[in-house]
C-alpha cells in the first residue's frame, strides 16, 4: 500500500516541523520520499545546512522498527557516539530547542510522526556508472572496518564480565532492526513467497530460494557469534548512501543501521565493485584485522545475495517494481543462487 498526500501538504509540514529548531530563518527543499520524506534546510540567517528527516516511508511495507521513536534515539546517538570517538566521517545530529534527538510532530488528523535533522555534509553523490578511484575504494574499506571496530568490546578472559559499552549495545537490539541473523533471514524468506503468489517468481526459483537460505542458515548455525564477528552494522552501504567530499567518501543514512554480522555490511558494500576493486576494497577493509579466511567468504557470498534479495523484499509492494523483478529473478537463481549452493565461489560473480 502507498502512502499518499499532495506536495503542499508535505511542504507545510516540512515548515512546520523546522520551527522546533533553533533556525531564524530556514527555508526548506524537498529532495526525495523513500523510507523517509526527506528536505534540505537551509538557514538563510547563518548559512548553516541540515538535512530534515520525517520519518513516513512512501510505501507501508517500507516501515519498520527504525521509524519508532527508540529506534531514531538510539541512531541518532549511534551518530553522536561516532562523531565523538571515532574519525569516521558521518553526519552530526541536532537536537530540537526542547534539547530532544527526535522532535514528534503530531498532524491535523491527530497522526504522530517522528522527525529528526541531521547536518548537512558537503560533496557530491556517486554519478551514474561513475568508478571509484582506487584510493576511494580502499579507504572505504577502512572506513568500514572503523564503524565495525567502534562498539567492540575485549572480554576478559578470567571473568567473561561484559563492558558497559556491550551491555548498552544488547539493549539497542531490542529497538534497531537486525539483518542476516537465522531468523531474520527465514522472515525474508517468508515475504519472497509473497513474490509466488503474486505471480513474480516461479515456483522453482523459490525452492531453490529456500534451499539456499537453508544453506546460508547451516553455516551460521556454526559460525562464532561474538563481538569479533557480531555487533553495529551500516546495514545499506550501496553508491545512494556514500558521499564524494573533500575529505574522502562519507558513509551517509545510516536510517536503516541496525545490528547483524559484519561480513553482511562488508558483502554489500562489495557489491558496488568489479573483480579488481573487491580486492581493493578486502585490502583497505582487512587492514586492522586478520585477512579473511575461505569460510569468511564463503558466508560473505551468502550475505551478498540476501543483500541482493532485501531490495527484491523491501519493494515487494512496489508494483512499478514487479516487472523488473520478474525477468531479474530467473537470472539471479541460474546465475548466483544454483552455483553458491552447488559450493561453488560466486563473491567475483556476483
Amino acid at each position: 500500500m502507498i502512502i499518499t498526500t499532495d506536495q503542499t501538504s508535505y511542504d507545510h509540514m516540512a515548515a512546520q516541523i523546522i520551527q522546533n529548531y533553533n533556525m531564524e530563518k530556514p527555508v526548506v527543499s524537498y529532495i526525495r520520499h523513500n523510507e523517509n520524506l526527506t528536505y534540505h534546510v537551509v538557514d538563510e540567517a547563518s548559512g548553516q545546512k541540515y538535512l530534515l528527516r520525517i520519518h513516513q516511508a512512501a510505501y507501508a511495507s517500507m516501515t519498520g522498527i527504525q521509524h519508532t521513536l527508540p529506534a531514531l534515539e538510539a541512531e541518532m546517538n549511534l551518530l553522536h557516539e561516532l562523531n565523538a570517538t571515532t574519525t569516521l566521517r558521518v553526519q552530526h545530529p541536532v537536537r530540537n530547542v526542547s534539547g530532544d534527538w527526535v522532535t514528534v510532530w503530531t498532524s491535523e488528523a491527530g497522526k504522530e510522526i517522528c522527525c529528526t535533522v541531521l547536518e548537512w555534509i558537503e560533496g557530491r553523490d556517486i554519478q551514474q556508472g561513475e568508478r571509484l578511484t582506487t584510493e576511494q575504494i580502499y579507504d572505504l574499506g577502512v572506513q568500514l572496518q572503523t564503524l565495525h571496530q567502534y562498539g567492540r568490546v575485549q572480554v576478559d578472559g578470567n571473568d567473561h564480565q561484559r563492558t558497559g559499552r556491550e551491555m548498552s549495545q544488547l539493549d539497542r537490539t531490542k529497538v534497531r532492526p537486525a539483518y542476516g541473523n537465522t531468523h531474520e533471514n527465514l522472515v525474508m524468506l517468508g515475504q519472497l513467497e509473497e513474490g509466488v503468489r503474486l505471480g513474480i517468481f516461479t515456483t522453482e526459483d523459490f525452492d531453490l530460494l529456500r534451499e539456499m537460505f537453508e544453506n546460508i542458515n547451516e553455516q551460521l548455525e556454526k559460525y562464532p557469534h561474538d563481538a569479533k564477528t557480531w555487533g553495529v552494522i551500516h546495514g545499506d552501504i550501496t553508491r545512494n548512501n556514500l558521499l564524494i567530499t573533500d575529505q574522502g567518501i562519507s558513509m551517509i543514512d545510516f536510517c536503516l543501521h541496525g545490528y547483524g554480522y559484519y561480513l553482511f555490511d562488508a558483502g554489500g558494500a562489495a557489491l558496488m565493485f568489479n573483480r579488481e576493486e573487491r580486492d581493493i576494497f578486502l585490502s583497505g577493509y582487512t587492514k586492522q584485522i586478520a585477512p579473511l579466511t575461505d569460510r569468511d567468504i564463503r558466508l560473505m557470498e551468502g550475505f551478498m545475495l540476501i543483500f541482493t534479495l532485501g531490495y527484491y523484499a523491501f519493494q515487494m509492494a512496489n508494483e512499478s517494481r514487479h516487472e523488473w523483478m520478474k525477468d531479474r529473478m530467473p537470472k539471479l537463481c541460474s546465475k548466483y543462487c544454483r552455483p553458491y549452493v552447488q559450493n561453488d565461489s560466486i563473491f567475483y560473480e556476483l
